[in-house]
């Protein structure tokens, strides 16, 4: 018997989540499920990854009446909520992230979906204010099980909210990545005879490409054939590019912005880094791993080492360690061309511990599909 689920989120521009819920829509839409799509987020309709055209896809939209009084705005968008649900008649609702697994769970009380929310961030639901505690967690008993991506997730629900079931399910790897988005060769930008550190990523100071940028520094002039390539784009941007010019380093670091096909950077590239204070689940470092690239991270609370055993197929920096660490690993990897190739065979092991079909099964075993 076909099913028929129905997906809510924020929006679907580019994100770990966004890109997760776009493989499984298109995987269970091309068994034949009915698959339905809300988007929740209400000033621009824009899809970065690709979707199937059978996809069903709603959008809230804003109070005719209400539209600039924010609280009775967000009481409408409920109702709206709620009717979208009813409409897609759904055998499974899935939502993705706090505030969408906040506003699905209200709107979805009394209709007898089974709910399954995701939680993607790297302590779950810490973007809630704990006095309100007592009141997600009544709400949260119309929840059948939580998502989360790692095993440090699942243990925090335990501890704080011990009634929720939880599973864990890390994100997958579709390999080859396929091409979502602006086109941009890497030859436009580093030349042939050049080796390139890569990292990617929203520009936000969370990720501390600032302390990466301070670290290759350190190393450039040493090793003068290595280039440093910053994918992404943000907030972050204008401080960022005034570092480069104050370390004078220019013509050694570049942030071409997002492209669409970063499978030809993680190709091109000899060594990734993750410099991040804090992560969930990143997709960036799987992606890299699984193209076979020796990959260097900061041990944060949780993600990294989800992926990285150290020393086996990458390498943990401890975050006090700050750029010296970040050096000292660095200089490990390029000096070292049997570390590099050892970490680089591992690294690759990822693609299938992550792949669709292992992925999805977990998916349809939790969601008893």
């Amino acid at each position: 018997m076909s099913k028929n689920i129905t997906f809510v989120v924020s929006a679907m521009n580019m994100g770990g989540a966004q890109r997760v819920v776009s493989i499984l829509c298109n995987h269970w839409s091309s068994r034949g499920y009915s698959i339905t799509l809300i988007h929740t987020y209400t000033k621009q309709r824009f899809i970065h990854y690709n979707l199937n055209k059978e996809i069903n896809n709603l959008y809230l939209t804003n109070s005719p009446f209400f539209s600039k009084i924010n609280f009775f705005n967000r009481i409408w968008k409920l109702f709206y909520l709620r009717k979208q649900l009813k409409k897609s008649n759904p055998d499974i609702i899935i939502s993705f992230l706090t505030t969408v697994n906040v506003a699905t769970t209200i709107a979805s009380i009394f209709i007898n979906s089974p709910l399954y929310i995701c939680e993607r961030i790297s302590t779950p639901f810490s973007s809630l204010n704990k006095k309100f505690f007592w009141f997600y967690k009544i709400i949260f008993k119309r929840v059948n099980k939580v998502i989360v991506q790692t095993k440090q997730n699942k243990l925090y629900l335990d501890k704080n909210f011990s009634d929720f079931k939880v599973d864990v399910i890390p994100n997958l790897i579709t390999y080859p990545i396929p091409i979502s988005g602006f086109i941009l060769k890497p030859t436009s930008i580093v030349s042939d005879d050049k080796k390139i550190i890569l990292a990617a990523g929203r520009l936000h100071k969370y990720k501390q490409f600032d302390l990466l940028i301070k670290a290759f520094s350190l190393i450039s002039i040493k090793y003068s054939n290595w280039d440093l390539v910053i994918l992404g784009d943000g907030d972050e941007r204008d401080s960022i590019t005034h570092l480069i010019k104050d370390l004078n380093i220019q013509d050694k670091v570049h942030i071409p912005g997002t492209v669409g096909n970063v499978a030809d950077w993680y190709e091109r590239s000899d060594l990734f880094i993750l410099s991040s204070l804090v992560e969930g689940f990143p997709n960036v470092l799987l992606e890299a791993m699984s193209y076979g690239l020796p990959c260097i991270s900061f041990d944060c609370n949780t993600g990294p080492r989800d992926l990285i055993d150290n020393d086996f197929n990458g390498i943990l920096v401890n975050p006090k360690e700050g750029e010296f660490g970040l050096v000292n690993a660095m200089e490990r990897i390029i000096s070292g061309k049997e570390l590099s190739e050892y970490l680089s065979n591992n690294a690759s092991l990822n693609r299938n511990k992550y792949s669709l079909n292992t992925i999805i099964n977990q998916w349809e075993n939790a969601l008893n599909l």
